[in-house]
């Protein structure tokens, strides 16, 4: 992907104190020598995340006790200090990857979100989002086109929406779906106006309400009771800028026994009040809206 190698350090005093992202390192490297070993309790230079991701050759992490072979197409993500050492294995002849690092104020919460659904040993591909990006801005550094801290700091938010983006990608594709799951959603898509409870939409497929809850979840990325909210949702926007039903009569075409309930979900989910969304007042005019 690059026959140049490099590594940028940024410290930028116009947002020092400041509450933005830090860019603390980017760069690509190959590294030969099997002294190359880094152990994340003896850094100096943290609190730092890092992510970095190989392209060619192999190296070595591990984490907790753990060894991960970290060929071409695998990442790793790392909080700094960690437990965790990453380093060229005598096996190996090189280790070629780009990787960055930022400081963990004001994003960590993230971060953790992403490890957490990734883990912290990921494959991807290079074609992806977030290592097209940091093909990108590696390339940005080499040119000297990183010049101020507000760059740098939409930098680290542009990858972590990547990374974020790449993670919810696969919970988006029913196709992907067990079967199960995808049943359940196409009961609620279908039944959004008669169903009364979870154990009701956990009964058409077969599963416990505890285990489908957790599945549906896991899968989604939404509960089944905020799918069901999400389908109905898009339905009351529909109906309140293509009818003239009152907002009683929407409430019971989408499943809500009564309008009081339905203009309260309805605020939490647009931030609006049905009646405010339907005339547009002072708002853009929406006439469809997307809660994925």
């Amino acid at each position: 992907m690059s026959n140049q190698y490099g590594v940028y350090g940024f410290r930028f005093l116009d947002t020092l104190d400041k509450p933005f992202y830090k860019l603390y390192a980017l760069g690509c490297q190959k590294v030969t020598e099997h002294s190359y070993n880094w152990d994340g309790l003896k850094r100096v230079d943290g609190p730092l995340l890092l992510f970095q991701y190989t392209l060619s050759g192999y190296g070595h992490i591990e984490i907790n006790g753990k060894t991960h072979k970290l060929g071409p197409g695998k990442a790793f993500m790392v909080e700094i200090p960690g437990a965790h050492r990453y380093f060229l294995p005598k096996s190996s002849k090189s280790w070629e990857f780009y990787f960055v690092q930022f400081r963990p104020d004001f994003i960590q919460r993230e971060w953790r979100e992403i490890t957490r659904s990734f883990g912290p040993v990921v494959e991807l591909s290079k074609e992806s989002p977030p290592v097209l990006f940091l093909q990108q801005i590696f390339h940005s550094a080499a040119r000297k086109q990183i010049t101020d801290g507000y760059r740098a700091s939409s930098i680290v938010y542009q990858f972590i929406m990547e990374l974020y983006r790449l993670g919810t990608a696969n919970k988006k594709e029913k196709a992907a779906w067990p079967e199960k799951i995808r049943q359940a959603a196409a009961h609620m898509e279908n039944q959004y106006v008669t169903l009364q409870s979870l154990e009701e939409i956990a009964e058409s497929v077969g599963l416990s309400k505890y285990h489908f809850t957790r599945s549906f979840k896991n899968t989604t990325g939404l509960t089944p009771i905020e799918f069901l909210t999400k389908v109905r949702m898009e339905k009351a926007v529909s109906l309140l800028r293509s009818t003239a039903l009152t907002v009683e009569e929407v409430a019971r075409e989408i499943g809500y026994s009564n309008g009081s309930y339905f203009i309260k979900v309805f605020r939490q989910w647009t931030g609006f009040s049905p009646g405010e969304f339907r005339h547009g007042e002072e708002m853009v005019s929406f006439s469809q809206m997307t809660f994925d």
